[in-house]
């Protein structure tokens, strides 16, 4: 009897995680039509992206143009960072809008052992991507909770708004291109991927590991009948 629970305990824990698979893998294919819709969408404005998608949610991944300045002395470093295949960092340093408020610009990929000019100086224009704050994710390294960082592991923009002159914008920058031009040495963020992931492979794997469960159950429970019905026999 436990040996029979044990198999339909196995199989429904497996069935259960190839339907939460398959409900993952309906969730990836409805993030990436929303995510195509509005990397497609035309460049606009930051002010009207931000008054028409006030939230940070639904402002991501709209491509946008901001004029600002760079404030100087306020830069930071995204640690940990990897691109095509190579580990380097990425600067950030806020741009101060016509309303005073600032928004966090990611200028750029820089391979470890590179160096970064600061920002350009004057009066700037540039496009690039709206990302929403970065949350720690579980096993990550945290940042200190308190003090002028200059070095993160993640754009929070909460966190970074205790070290800040001014209100920080809910949501942070990408660049893309930039007039004048940034330091050449900078690498564009890679563009976003598209994949539906490998969610519907897994769900293959759980139905699978459930019919070999439920096989090897029919083979010892088959196997265990054969030899009564011969013991009864007496062969």
């Amino acid at each position: 009897m436990a040996f029979h629970l044990l198999i339909v305990a196995l199989v429904t824990i497996m069935l259960m995680l190839a339907n939460w698979q398959w409900h993952r893998y309906h969730q990836r294919i409805a993030f990436n039509a929303t995510l195509i819709e509005r990397v497609d969408a035309p460049t606009q404005p930051l002010e009207q992206v931000l008054g028409a998608f006030p939230s940070a949610s639904d402002a991501e991944w709209r491509s946008v143009q901001v004029v600002g300045t760079y404030l100087q002395g306020h830069d930071l470093r995204v640690a940990n960072v990897s691109q095509g295949g190579r580990a380097g960092f990425d600067p950030v340093t806020p741009l101060q809008l016509s309303d005073g408020r600032l928004i966090l610009i990611n200028r750029g990929f820089v391979p470890l052992g590179g160096t970064v000019l600061d920002a350009p100086v004057g009066t700037i224009t540039l496009e690039g991507r709206l990302r929403a704050s970065s949350a720690k994710r579980l096993g990550q390294i945290s940042d200190a909770s308190s003090g002028v960082l200059t070095e993160v592991q993640r754009i929070d923009i909460e966190r970074l708004q205790q070290q800040m002159p001014s209100q920080l914008v809910n949501v942070y920058v990408e660049m893309q291109a930039s007039s004048p031009a940034d330091d050449a040495t900078l690498s564009r963020i890679a563009e976003p991927t598209f994949s539906n992931g490998p969610h519907l492979g897994y769900v293959g794997q759980w139905i699978l590991f459930s019919l070999c469960a439920l096989g090897g159950w029919f083979a010892i429970v088959r196997r265990e009948a054969t030899d009564k019905k011969q013991s009864s026999l007496g062969v």
